[in-house]
């Protein structure tokens, strides 16, 4: 077996170095395709500081747009190329800025109470559509500044990491040169999503306008609806609808193309596809590519914000990232039903951009963190180098291997060896979230940390995850814990058959639904873990239920469509809690207090367990922090997560 590729260096990555960390996050490519923009994220007196730069599409150096002691994203070129919005919160909440691109200082357009979600420029560039809080609220008794109380009526009252959501998001419009912002949608209706129709005339948005919206999370939101971009009382009008969900939409003067699923109630397996409108009507575009059209491979080296990404490049052909086996590629779709890669290679792309037929994206390089390149010949020209020159001294690439499994299929996974580990020797296997998510190329910097602190670590993507086709992401329909665990063991199983790990020092670890499976393996295989790590895990399946900001996560064995739980069996049969009496292995807990997505009762519920039977456990909780602390949260606490993984797994692997 060959080894794991690594840069040689003598330099040690310590969970400290993350403060040293720089990420590139949105593009914008201006309409003449010469120069792009990217927002990008540092961090500055232990906070996070995001500016706009420049770079010529050509290649040359990088600049700074945007100079101040705030965050500024979301960058957009007008119409003319002659100006770039961009969202600020330098007075505090997040408000439009217009900055000149021949130079002078920015511009705030218009004052939103509560700040703003989302911008976008009309196409002759008068006007900026904007989403923003619709100034009414739902829940509230009493004063605004401090309620007397909240009554709630709605399952959508709470998001993680934005807290109540005390008022709908609506759509407004105001002059580019700044006046009145008028509302264009009723205070009822929550928007997910908007955008303009190519003559400046309709707004097309996604969003339930049913009576009973509150009683659903992704229910509903299957419709792609258009209303006057001048007339705040027009009624919507329903131009296409899918049978799952929209996840976003475009529109431009071929049509209108929409990211969602057609699969009914749009089970979390299925992937989002790639549809184009027509007579009211989608279509489905290369449907058998069978790969979400969407990056699915996460980490904190990857912009966790980048949503659905794709941009029609011309009348005929549109461009999207498509995750592919943990990578995610540019991929063009033609309106003929043809598709194309346009590059290759272990990479993962998380944002895509184009203008004056010029393609951009933002796409990690192996173990290298986010830069800008220019796609064109079939490959990747990197433009930008302020995004992953932080790391270098630190970087590893990872190695690939392919596990054959006794049922037939092979496992991807992830190699990164320890340094100076000896084989066998100790080794840490990650668990991803979701659990329909993915592994990709590009490591977390606690894999980074622990490969230097002389552990292997191993990180696969077992059956669940996206990427492998839609089969095998709903391989675990129906039985989570199953056919995933066994793939994760079989993994181990294969490291200590090639001499890579003693079996008596393989620790295990993971976030959310890498939580869940790390409670489960410690609970179904006691004696099988020398020690265990469980961040915001999933422990309980019914207090999930009623305490997650997205209860009705759940496939349908589970629950009913928009109703009550109609099999409590099955919710405790697949709860790890249920089991985790048996098991043997020291168990850190890391929870944030903050977390909407997997509450912090989940970690209570294992440590309360263990605690009760003498078992070795900890709980640390982070004040405040939401569920994805390792790539949102305040950088000393995201220093002091690293430092505990690694302390715990060096203090019972080593």
């Amino acid at each position: 077996m060959s080894t794991a590729d690594t840069t040689t260096t003598d330099n040690r990555f310590n969970a400290a170095d993350l403060l040293t960390q720089a990420m590139i996050q949105e593009i914008a490519v201006s309409p003449d395709g010469e120069s792009v923009v990217y927002s990008r994220r540092v961090i500055e007196n232990g906070k996070y500081r995001k500016r706009i730069w420049r770079v010529p599409y050509a290649g040359g150096v990088a600049e700074p747009l945007t100079t101040a002691d705030a965050n500024d994203g979301g960058p957009a070129f007008s119409p003319d190329g002659r100006s770039l919005l961009f969202i600020s919160n330098r007075d505090e909440k997040s408000q439009i800025w217009v900055l000149p691109i021949a130079g002078g200082e920015p511009r705030k357009v218009v004052e939103f109470p509560r700040g703003i979600s989302a911008a976008h420029w009309s196409p002759d560039g008068s006007r900026i559509l904007v989403i923003a809080p619709s100034g009414v609220d739902r829940f509230i008794v009493g004063d605004q500044k401090d309620p007397t109380a909240r009554r709630i009526t709605e399952f959508t009252w709470r998001m993680d990491g934005v807290g109540i959501l005390d008022q709908h998001q609506s759509i407004y419009v105001v002059p580019s040169t700044g006046g009145e912002a008028v509302r264009l949608t009723d205070p009822s209706m929550a928007v997910r999503s908007a955008v303009w129709s190519p003559n400046g005339t309709r707004i097309g948005f996604v969003a339930d306008l049913d009576p009973d919206s509150g009683l659903r999370v992704f229910e509903g939101l299957s419709k792609f609806w258009a209303i006057s971009a001048d007339d705040p009382g027009s009624i919507p009008e329903l131009l296409a609808e899918l049978t799952g969900s929209v996840a976003n939409a475009i529109w431009s003067q071929t049509g209108i193309a929409i990211v969602g699923s057609n699969h009914l109630h749009t089970p979390n397996w299925a992937n989002p596809n790639l549809y184009l409108v027509e007579s009211g009507k989608p279509r489905q575009l290369a449907p058998e590519l069978d790969r979400p059209i969407q990056n699915t491979t996460f980490g904190d080296l990857i912009d966790p914000s980048s949503g659905v990404s794709f941009e029609w490049l011309d009348a005929k052909s549109l461009v999207a990232v498509v995750n592919d086996e943990g990578s995610s590629h540019p991929y063009r779709f033609g309106t003929d039903g043809s598709v194309e890669r346009l590059a290759v290679g272990e990479i993962t792309a998380s944002a895509i951009a184009s203008g004056g037929g010029n393609i951009v994206v933002v796409a990690s390089d192996r173990g290298k963190p986010g830069e800008v390149y220019a796609v064109e010949g079939g490959g990747l020209r990197q433009l930008t180098t302020n995004g992953s020159d932080w790391l270098e001294p630190y970087r590893k690439d990872p190695l690939r291997i392919r596990v054959p499994h006794p049922d037939g299929h092979t496992v991807d996974a992830f190699l990164i060896e320890g340094r100076n580990a000896p084989k066998p020797g100790p080794m840490a296997i990650q668990i991803h979230g979701g659990p329909h998510g993915s592994h990709g190329p590009t490591p977390w910097l606690e894999m980074l940390a622990l490969s230097d602190a002389g552990i292997h670590v191993i990180y696969p993507n077992p059956r669940g995850s996206t990427g492998y086709g839609e089969e095998f992401a709903r391989a675990i329909h129906g039985d989570w814990g199953g056919p995933d665990a066994s793939d994760h063991l079989c993994v181990i199983d294969w490291a200590i058959a090639e001499g890579i790990t003693d079996p008596a020092r393989v620790g295990v670890f993971g976030l959310s639904g890498g939580g869940y499976m790390t409670t489960w393996l410690l609970g179904h295989h006691p004696g099988r873990f020398a020690a265990g790590v469980a961040e915001n895990p999933v422990t309980d399946l019914v207090s999930m239920f009623a305490g997650s900001d997205l209860s009705m996560y759940y496939d349908e064995r589970f629950v009913g469509v928009g109703k009550l739980p109609e099999n409590i069996d099955a919710f405790l049969r697949h709860s790890p809690f249920m089991y985790l009496h048996r098991n043997e292995a020291p168990l850190l807990l890391l929870h944030c207090d903050g977390d909407l997505r997997c509450p912090p009762m989940q970690s209570e519920m294992a440590f309360a367990i263990l605690k009760s039977r003498g078992c070795t456990v900890e709980m640390v909780r982070y004040p405040e922090e939401s569920h994805f602390l390792a790539g949102f949260g305040r950088p000393d606490r995201r220093v002091d997560r690293i430092e505990r993984i690694v302390g715990w797994l060096e203090k019972y692997l080593l």
